[in-house]
């Protein structure tokens, strides 16, 4: 017996639930728009009446539309649920507009295929102008939903394009799967990154640490005198100077990893590579950090749209270093959690030398 039929249901099911489950009330009102087009195409591809056509035309207008208010919409909060019941609701309106006898000849215009395909010339205009914009919208912001999204919106418009209803039936399921996979990501992300800095979190630097095998080194950083900078200029200016060191980590040579360990320590993981070998890449991100410093910017800014702030020029250059302590694992079968500690203690001895320096 064939499960064909049953994926469409298995899908939406799934991204319904999951969605749910995780609170992200744009994808699970798309996965619902995804389970009625896929429902609509379901009936209207076997009817081959002039009120079919009109019907898939007014499906393939209609969920690009609000597929692409989802994609600009908040993930979070109510808002998602109010103009998406309001969307739908205005389309409901204009569809019962358009079957009115009146209406016809407009009907029937809008419902005509783009140069005789399957695909209404309405339905192609409202796909093309949301692909667009997706891709704007991941532009702006390359995260997986928003991949997912245009992704999506690419799956609804291959079903559209099929005159078999089975096709199109799988083409929207694979919509929904990716609106799925793209949620999965979306929250091993969150579990194993830090939100602030962009880099792996904590708990994929424990899992990492279980994996290491042979010679390997270990850098610990600490931002010197943090504790000073936030209490003189602030929580704010202290989350910017988090960022700036995690991008200067992000940039560090030598293979190294680097992780956020937590407040305004990161760690740092050479695999397969002796102290001595990485101890220059170490020296050179200390010695970049030291000489750059950190640009303070004005302490009220105005924001964005989606609520993140506006970037502003640098209104003044504040010296900033890091004290780091470095360990290695040598041949030895060393648990990583061992010489994680041993370049803790080499981060002590860097801070009571003075700060501003690495000690291994």
């Amino acid at each position: 017996m064939s499960l064909l039929p049953a994926y469409p249901i298995i899908v939406f099911l799934a991204g319904v639930l999951l969605a749910w489950r995780f609170r992200r009330w744009r994808v699970l009102v798309a996965t619902l728009m995804l389970a009625a087009a896929e429902r609509a195409l379901a009936l209207t591809l076997t009817t081959a009446t002039p009120a079919a056509h009109v019907g898939t035309a007014a499906a393939a207008a209609a969920l690009p539309i609000n597929l692409t208010a989802l994609t600009w919409l908040p993930d979070r909060g109510r808002p998602v649920f109010g103009w998406s019941l309001g969307l739908v609701a205005a389309e409901a309106l204009a569809a019962g507009l358009l079957a009115q006898p009146e209406a016809v000849p407009v009907a029937a215009l809008l419902a005509r295929p783009f140069a005789g395909g399957h695909l209404p010339a309405v339905g192609l205009l409202a796909f093309s102008s949301a692909l667009a914009l997706a891709g704007l919208r991941l532009t702006l912001r390359p995260q997986a939903l928003e991949c997912g999204m245009l992704w999506a919106l690419l799956g609804a418009l291959l079903a559209f394009g099929v005159d078999a209803p089975a096709s199109a039936s799988v083409a929207l399921a694979g919509a929904g799967l990716v609106l799925l996979v793209s949620l999965v990501e979306t929250s091993h992300a969150i579990a194993y990154g830090d939100e602030l800095t962009g880099l792996p979190s904590r708990r994929a630097l424990t899992e990492t640490l279980a994996g290491l095998q042979g010679a390997y080194t270990i850098a610990m950083v600490d931002i010197d005198h943090f504790k000073v900078f936030n209490d003189t200029y602030g929580h704010d200016a202290g989350d910017q100077l988090l960022r700036m060191i995690g991008v200067r980590l992000a940039e560090v040579g030598g293979g190294g990893r680097p992780f956020r360990y937590g407040g305004e320590e990161f760690a740092v993981i050479f695999s397969a590579t002796p102290l001595d070998d990485a101890l220059p890449h170490i020296e050179m991100l200390r010695q970049s950090i030291e000489s750059t410093g950190f640009g303070l910017r004005a302490a009220h800014r105005s924001r964005r749209r989606d609520g993140a702030p506006r970037v502003a020029r640098p209104t003044r250059r504040v010296s900033v270093s890091v004290s780091i302590g470095v360990a290695e694992a040598g041949r030895s079968a060393t648990p990583g959690h061992a010489v994680l500690d041993a370049a803790d203690a080499a981060l002590y001895r860097a801070k009571r030398s003075g700060r501003n320096r690495v000690c291994t």
